[in-house]
């Protein structure tokens, strides 16, 4: 699963907007959308903060692979 999958997922688990994770992270929704996509990068301080936001570990957010069971 790509990391802009597992973004999306992490976002619409929580019910949250681009918008509101955009506003989160003190970005415009323009630049969350093109990082979501894959368009630009995060930085590190927004990938902390986006773990926090969603409840997981930079890990699993960013470069874990999924596991088959």
């Amino acid at each position: 699963m790509s990391t802009n999958t597992r973004l999306f997922i992490a976002r619409r688990e929580h019910q949250l907007k681009q918008s509101d994770v955009a506003k989160k992270l003190n970005i415009s929704p323009q630049t969350y959308y093109r990082k979501e996509k894959g368009i630009s990068e995060f930085s590190q301080r927004e990938m902390i903060m986006l773990a926090k936001i969603f409840k997981c570990t930079l890990n699993e957010l960013f470069w874990e692979e999924a596991k088959h069971a």
